[in-house]
């Protein structure tokens, strides 16, 4: 009896936790990236190794992501609304390091503001 009343308290409270995965970085915080002139090292100097980063084949440049994810506590006992969040932001390196371009995709990371692909181009208007 015991045993049944922790468990069922521990699927209550577990519905109540916020779970968070890696570090949120936002359009507003890249705005420093010149793409061309920023080199890998000030990324990872700023932001920490990527969790992700892959060649881009046939080129010779490379793909680093990183990841967020956050699921919001449930509403007892509506147990099904439990959707998390996702936000990548990526950065495309060159082979000398050098970034090529950068941008976001997930809509937690825009909250209305710039979107995908045209977050570098937006700046230069």
């Amino acid at each position: 009896m015991h045993l049944a009343i922790l468990m069922v308290t521990a699927f209550i409270l577990y519905g109540c936790v916020t779970a968070e995965l890696g570090n949120r970085i936002v359009p507003d915080e890249v705005k420093w990236i010149e793409i061309e002139r920023t080199t890998r090292a000030e990324v990872v100097a700023r932001y920490g190794l990527p969790p992700l980063e892959f060649p881009q084949r046939p080129t010779r440049l490379r793909k680093a992501t990183y990841v967020y994810m956050r699921r919001d506590p449930a509403v007892f006992p509506f147990y099904g609304n439990l959707q998390p969040t996702q936000c990548q932001f990526w950065v495309v390196y060159n082979e000398k390091g050098i970034v090529q371009d950068y941008g976001f995709l997930g809509d937690s990371c825009h909250n209305g503001q710039l979107q995908d692909r045209s977050l570098h181009l937006a700046d230069a208007d």
